[in-house]
């Protein structure tokens, strides 16, 4: 499996991780994905042209369309349920549970937007971008029942060590610290995105994997 970092709806970048993951079958994207961020999306239209070529599914970040994606048609993929963005093209919304390879992941999506105060809601930016307590209240209770031995969020829980200003005044973070905290399962692999850069932290149980931005993945076999 390939996991990719945040793309931005940047084509290049998607060429170029599908160019390299063309044996894989599928693509795993941690958010700010930026396709369908804006209704006409280059994109959308790229991955509608493709011929072949690994599926791609992406947890969500602070920088998409919730609500747009969560109007796209229901499928079934991989032992689950995900939301057609584009052919070969899908969204997984938070506490989706899939069996891929032989894994079990759990896909959980979201963070805050530092820039937000000079975004436009319903524009550019979405206030779904955050889970909220329900949504973190499942995740803990998924986390016990599937077991899954891989864990797919935009950001970290709060306890990786990443210096980011102003890190610990965010909710999904601290409350992602609190999910883990609280289940009693421990994933072995948890890869992420949002904070730019390729990196990999042991933290207790769990390995902790950044995946870097536009065309960096990281590859698991």
């Amino acid at each position: 499996m390939f996991f990719a970092g945040d793309t931005h709806g940047f084509k290049k970048a998607f060429e170029q991780i599908d160019s390299a993951a063309a044996d894989s079958p599928v693509v795993i994207q941690v958010g700010d994905f930026g396709v369908l961020f804006h209704e006409a999306c280059p994109v959308e239209k790229w991955f509608n042209a493709r011929t072949d070529g690994p599926a791609w599914i992406t947890c969500g970040g602070n920088h998409d369309n919730w609500p747009l994606w969560r109007t796209k048609p229901e499928v079934n993929l991989f032992g689950g349920k995900v939301r057609r963005l584009a052919s070969g093209c899908y969204f997984a919304d938070r506490n989706t549970v899939l069996n891929i390879g032989g894994s079990k992941i759990l896909f959980f999506g979201g963070a805050e937007s530092t820039d937000r105060y000079h975004r436009t809601e319903g524009l550019d930016w979405w206030r779904e971008e955050s889970p909220d307590y329900n949504e973190f209240s499942k995740f803990v209770e998924v986390l016990e029942s599937e077991k899954p031995n891989i864990v797919i969020t935009h950001d970290a829980p709060l306890s990786v060590p990443i210096f980011r200003t102003g890190r610990d005044e965010n909710p999904t973070p601290r409350n992602l610290d609190n999910a883990l905290r609280l289940s009693e399962h421990k994933p072995a692999r948890w890869y992420f995105g949002h904070h730019h850069i390729l990196k990999e932290w042991q933290v207790d149980e769990a390995r902790f994997i950044c995946c870097g931005l536009n065309g960096q993945w990281v590859e698991a076999v």
